[in-house]
């Protein structure tokens, strides 16, 4: 059996993510760590074979530590986007003392300054030096590490349910301003499926038809 580690499992695109790991045959191999400060809302997992939850936060290196052991990969769904970036670290620190490499870690559109125009002018203001710049050492921080790392860029993301969504690279301009929670779990799912795609990779996601816009469709 596989291990998969799953930081933040509350977040609505983790939560797409569990379902699907649960439910897909190919993932039949797949067993699943949460750990969360919050384990009664994912009450109705914990009756899973294939689940462990496990009470405590991403921010603590001696869970980090104990839940990634036998980890063949780690998922952080949500932006580490705090502060002296702890998140990122542990990571980064429990990889090297537990022997995993995989990480699949969500960021910020914008991260590398790659949108142009009016929208990139007004995402730079709308999320706000108090976010970019710790995401931006969260990156480094795993981009600096030998680590087997995909950082997943989003802009706006919305509830829309279908899976339709354009990825651009590390050096490529953003496109788009708006991508759906399920098209961001589609990816993180296709990673785990095979975790060779997007290896030390940046990928920036969003849905096509909102290209040209200068603010989110939702």
């Amino acid at each position: 059996m596989k291990k998969y580690v799953i930081l933040h499992p509350t977040g609505r695109i983790s939560r797409l993510v569990i379902k699907h790991l649960l439910a897909d045959p190919q993932f039949s191999d797949v067993e699943l760590e949460l750990l969360t400060q919050r384990p009664e809302l994912l009450a109705d997992l914990a009756k899973g074979d294939r689940i462990k939850l496990t009470e405590g936060a991403a921010t603590d290196l001696d869970k980090i530590l104990a839940v990634t052991k036998d980890a063949d990969l780690v998922f952080l769904g949500k932006v580490d986007d705090k502060k002296f970036t702890v998140i990122s670290k542990n990571l980064v620190k429990a990889s090297q003392e537990n022997g995993f490499d995989r990480v699949i870690e969500l960021s910020l559109a914008g991260l590398y300054y790659e949108i142009p125009g009016e929208f990139g002018t007004w995402v730079d203001e709308w999320v706000g030096s108090g976010r970019f710049l710790p995401a931006r050492e969260a990156a480094h921080r795993l981009e600096e590490a030998d680590l087997d790392y995909t950082l997943i860029r989003m802009p706006a993301l919305t509830d829309w349910l279908d899976v339709k969504y354009s990825l651009t690279g590390r050096y490529d301009e953003f496109v788009g301003t708006s991508v759906s929670r399920a098209s961001v779990a589609d990816l993180v799912l296709k990673i785990m499926a095979d975790p060779s795609q997007y290896s030390q990779a940046s990928v920036g996601i969003s849905q096509p038809e909102t290209a040209g816009y200068v603010r989110p469709v939702y």
